[in-house]
């Protein structure tokens, strides 16, 4: 048996808070994590829909039904399987995002990340082969990718604000990712590094949320 490779056209979507007018100073990303669907991700963000700022929720390029055959359906930015395929796809897919987005702005606008639980490890790869220079960079509930070089990572990220936002209940807290996380962030002497907290579990809260936007 010989497994062959080809590369085709394809579409895919994203949601976005409205449509850009090119006058918005403020753009924040926002990666959904696993069995998640940006349509719905994006209205944990309804607080932050404003003229100024725009939210856009990239979708993962895998779906299935949550439960059994039918029903809801969720998404996935990859998985084990042909890992490397989904990760190229994924970086081509954002990168067609963003130039068509940065295409309705003279001056680009800052320009946010936030990658929730599995979302975290697909943006952390994706800024780190473009040529986006994020002002900050927010793993919630999630890490960086284990396999990019924390040296580049750390470079890239050097201009950034790194954050990582936890709940005090979420089990992520008390895994073995999280303990290699922090230790890797700290060795690796990121400059404005911060660890924040919120009283919950696996989660986005909006507290917590508010306060990020707003540093």
């Amino acid at each position: 048996m010989v497994q062959k490779e080809l590369q085709f056209q394809a579409k895919h979507t994203f949601s976005v808070s409205q449509t850009p007018t090119g006058q918005e100073n403020t753009i924040w990303i926002v990666f959904h994590g696993y069995g998640q669907l940006p349509k719905f991700f994006i209205r944990k963000f309804n607080l932050f829909f404003e003229e100024s700022t725009l939210i856009v929720a990239p979708e993962g390029l895998n779906h299935f039904y949550l439960e059994g055959f039918s029903g809801r359906v969720g998404a996935n930015w990859m998985t084990k399987h042909e890992r490397e395929i989904d990760i190229t796809n994924s970086n081509a897919y954002l990168n067609a995002m963003m130039e068509e987005l940065l295409s309705n702005y003279v001056n680009t606008p800052q320009i946010n990340v936030l990658g929730f639980s599995q979302g975290a490890a697909t943006m952390s790869r994706w800024i780190c082969q473009s040529s986006i220079q994020p002002s900050k960079v927010v793993f919630w509930a999630g890490a960086p990718a284990y396999d990019l070089d924390i040296a580049f990572m750390v470079e890239k990220f050097n201009s950034s604000q790194v954050i990582l936002a936890l709940g005090d209940n979420d089990p992520f807290l008390e895994s073995k990712i999280y303990s290699q996380v922090e230790n890797r962030l700290s060795d690796a002497g990121f400059a404005s590094f911060k660890e924040l907290r919120y009283s919950g579990g696996h989660e986005i809260d909006q507290g917590l949320l508010k306060e990020i936007f707003l540093m």
